[in-house]
């Protein structure tokens, strides 16, 4: 059974590395890319040239260039907050790995408190759901063992 595992493994394997030789999809025209950044380039020396550029006022003197860059206004509220680690909230961090998650928070987030306290908040959570199953779990055992 092991011999027919591998010998499939490399036929699959073989073959897909047959198919593989698409290498025109991993070359880079360095040209193209400098010629599509010159654009944002000229973007970043006006906006630190001029500390009072906001996106309405480049809209009104350079809506050509915005138009062709694509660029949007900032579609999210300025609130203050910072992002979350990784991309996760670190309440989940806590919640689905504990004590290492919050340490994954810490390191992380370079010692924020707030975010290792919102961390600390997931894993108490995660603490008490996993008591409160025990405990109807261990009663629901005892109560069928004890025959009542």
């Amino acid at each position: 059974m092991k011999k027919l595992f591998v010998s499939v493994f490399l036929v699959l394997f073989a073959g897909f590395t047959l198919l593989a030789n698409d290498a025109d999809l991993f070359s880079l025209d360095y040209n193209a890319v400098k010629s599509e950044f010159s654009q944002l380039d000229q973007l970043a020396a006006m906006v630190t040239s001029n500390t009072e550029l906001t996106y309405s006022s480049l809209m009104i003197t350079n809506s050509n260039m915005i138009a062709a860059m694509r660029l949007v206004p900032e579609s999210l509220p300025q609130t203050g907050e910072k992002n979350p680690v990784l991309g996760i909230p670190s309440f989940l961090w806590g919640c689905g790995l504990g004590v290492v998650g919050m340490l994954c928070v810490y390191i992380i987030s370079d010692q924020d408190k707030v975010e290792t306290k919102k961390a600390m908040w997931g894993c108490v959570t995660w603490s008490v759901v996993v008591v409160i199953v025990d405990v109807i779990w261990w009663g629901a055992l005892w109560g069928a063992s004890s025959g009542i």
